[in-house]
């Protein structure tokens, strides 16, 4: 890989971790392992539950990235290390195009019923929610 694409790379990893830190992970960074081995931390730590690929190419190829993700999650969870059990999750950007978080299908929908249940326990806590009508509307 050359100097080009590093800097792209890494700049890249900054920037997701800039949001992730806007959206409230204070913790979030660049992983610290990315100079000795891809296996060793994920791009992205600081992020609770998931395991942070970034890819920033010309075309990313999202099966090969989300692999590359999988198998350094399992490769942290045999060596004991708490990222094992990280969702992992490619964070990814083909040129001028949006960025775009991919993850399996059988996480996503864990992760949507821990949402739909927590927002029925918090109905359930703070009452039936106003209507934006207000008094009088149907």
């Amino acid at each position: 890989m050359g100097k080009l694409s590093r800097n792209k790379g890494a700049s890249f990893e900054r920037f997701v971790a800039d949001q992730f830190r806007a959206e409230g992970f204070e913790l979030a960074k660049r992983g610290l392992g990315q100079a000795r081995s891809a296996s060793e931390v994920p791009d992205v730590q600081g992020v609770p539950g998931y395991w942070i690929e970034c890819k920033h190419q010309r075309h990313v190829r999202i099966p090969a990235a989300y692999e590359q993700a999988s198998k350094a999650r399992t490769v942290a969870f045999l060596s004991d290390e708490a990222n094992g059990e990280s969702v992992p999750v490619v964070v990814s950007r083909d040129n001028r195009r949006p960025e775009l978080a991919t993850l399996s299908l059988s996480d996503f929908l864990a992760i949507a019923s821990r949402l739909r249940d927590l927002e029925a326990r918090n109905a359930c806590l703070l009452g039936p929610v106003p209507s934006a009508g207000g008094k009088g509307a149907a």
